[in-house]
């Protein structure tokens, strides 16, 4: 990874040529979107607002026309691209001028909030507009043999449900995986550089990341009224704010294992159960972590001699 970001920070084309193949790769291996989004943050981190712009833009048109040769048209890559893209680039500006993970995060908020807004205001109805989507997509895959899916008429219909049950929570789910893949990549991005410019840089401060009690009380708050009145606007204020949350209990997670010395097979086991049963625990944790401050409640473990 070292010899890749050194291959970025080499120059403009080769930067914008690194970010495009990672993002068309992204259609056989979605983590690559990751990394596609990390090469823009990396350059906007070490170079400034207008490096990170043009290597951006450079690799997007690049990406967008080969996903237009593949697929026959280029708004799949651009609907991927721009979001992912812009919040980062933001997001990497955010921290180049406070030199501070925690201000990003809180950054980071600010623009899901702005992100679930901006989607009422051009959708004041998300649900039906999902619903006409997905009423569409019965239409054009009504054989879907013919559409080159798999024959599973069953199957297809099950999933339009699932996404129809989802309608009204998508505007959240969507900004918060715009966001996720944002902050991972940030998250990547400033670990290439302190890997080529500042070494063990990063692990003090990706392990002390921290957003503040003001955001966990904002947090409780709109939980507390999501499990009241079940208002979609705010469960997905919801969701955005426990996206972040859960990267910062993954913060405190890493704190803890340093700490204590644990073998790096604990994060791994960590990682590997991480999406299917420890998400809300973790997220919890970090709520918490506001007042309970339990990076300084830990003792450091001393290997006996």
């Amino acid at each position: 990874m070292r010899s890749l970001a050194a291959f970025v920070m080499r120059g403009r084309s080769g930067a914008a040529l690194v970010a495009a193949t990672a993002a068309v790769l992204f259609w056989l291996f979605p983590p690559f979107l990751i990394v596609a989004t990390a090469v823009v943050t990396l350059v906007t981190l070490r170079r400034g607002a207008l490096e990170g712009a043009l290597v951006a833009l450079a690799a997007g048109a690049a990406a967008t026309a080969l996903t237009w040769g593949a697929f026959g048209r280029p708004w799949p890559m651009l609907q991927l691209l721009l979001p992912c893209w812009s919040a980062a680039w933001l997001l990497a500006l955010t921290l180049r001028a406070t030199v501070s993970l925690s201000r990003a995060f809180q950054a980071a908020a600010l623009l899901g909030f702005v992100g679930v807004a901006g989607i009422y205001l051009v959708f004041p109805d998300p649900t039906a507009w999902w619903r006409g989507v997905l009423a569409r997509l019965r239409q054009e895959f009504a054989d879907p043999a013919a559409a080159g899916l798999a024959p599973d008429r069953a199957g297809w219909e099950q999933l339009l449900e699932l996404i129809e049950g989802w309608a009204p929570y998508l505007p959240g789910h969507m900004v918060s995986a715009a966001l996720m893949v944002a902050l991972l990549a940030l998250l990547l991005g400033r670990w290439w550089q302190a890997t080529l410019y500042n070494p063990g840089g990063f692990r003090p401060e990706f392990q002390e990341l921290r957003l503040g009690r003001t955001l966990a009380a904002l947090t409780l708050v709109l939980f507390a009224a999501m499990l009241l009145i079940r208002w979609p606007p705010l469960v997905n204020l919801a969701l955005v704010l426990g996206a972040l949350y859960t990267l910062q209990g993954v913060a405190l997670v890493h704190a803890a294992a340093f700490k204590l010395q644990l073998s790096p097979a604990w994060l791994l086991l960590f990682y590997l159960l991480l999406v299917p049963l420890l998400s809300q625990l973790v997220m919890a944790l970090g709520v918490a972590d506001a007042w309970a401050d339990f990076r300084n409640r830990i003792r450091p473990r001393t290997r006996k001699p």
